[in-house]
């Protein structure tokens, strides 16, 4: 399989956090999965009052071309006819300065690679190019719960990234926040096994983006439940100090 070199460089900035969030509350067990992806436990919410600014990151590669605020793809359903291990991500924002109470029509970009490791938008991609292709990114904005949904497939990866997710968030017009997600080592490992991509060869700890802090990672690293058979669900919530 053709695997893509990163090949652009970048300021390095702090990394990551796992949860199934609640308004910026975290307590977290092991996660675990058995032999067919299937998750067997999870992180939980309880036991703990922080409210946490979710970590800063670069930008990184392949953002909507021409910017994300001119990025017509207000959609919820972003798989643009890539196949995969169906991922849904039910996502949260909140303000850190407003004792992390929901922030209403907050824009939030999303962008990722292919299960085989490409972005659409963009050529120069091992020889590929996927110029004028629009899958695997868009935006919504939060509901009145402060709350978004998107629906796409478990991402893949290229030679020299943890594998990840691009964010960006917006309000009025304002972006408040760039961040990553990372993802737990054991379900990615499984579902690229099952893709035929072979395992992951750069670990969440060595990316060298999201691998800087351990405290960072860990809260940039969302709880997943569910199997490679059934899909994934994650539940992040992501605190911005407004």
């Amino acid at each position: 399989m053709e695997r893509k070199h990163f090949l652009r460089s970048f300021a390095i900035a702090a990394a990551a956090t796992p949860m199934l969030l609640d308004a910026c509350k975290k307590d977290s067990t092991d996660t675990a999965i058995d032999s067919t992806g299937t998750t067997t436990s999870a992180d939980t919410n309880t036991g703990s009052s922080a409210c946490r600014v979710t970590p800063t990151e670069v930008e990184g590669p392949y953002p909507y071309p021409g910017g994300e605020l001119k990025n017509p793809l207000d959609r919820s359903d972003i798989t643009g006819g890539q196949t995969g291990v169906p991922l849904v991500l039910n996502l949260l924002v909140v303000n850190t300065n407003d004792n992390c109470n929901v922030v209403q029509n907050a824009r939030v970009d999303i962008w990722h690679c292919s299960k085989d490791g490409y972005y659409s938008g963009y050529g120069n991609q091992n020889g590929k190019s996927f110029v004028g292709e629009t899958f695997l990114r868009g935006y919504q904005t939060t509901d009145s719960k402060g709350a978004v949904t998107f629906t796409t497939v478990y991402p893949g990866w290229y030679q020299g990234r943890a594998t990840h997710i691009h964010f960006e968030i917006f309000v009025n017009n304002v972006m408040k926040k760039t961040a990553q997600f990372a993802f737990p080592e054991n379900i990615s490992d499984a579902v690229h096994t099952h893709y035929g991509v072979g395992v992951n060869t750069t670990r969440n700890a060595n990316d060298g983006i999201l691998g800087n802090s351990a405290t960072d990672l860990a809260n940039e690293t969302p709880s997943l439940t569910g199997s490679i058979a059934a899909g994934y669900k994650g539940t992040y919530t992501f605190g911005i100090a407004l």
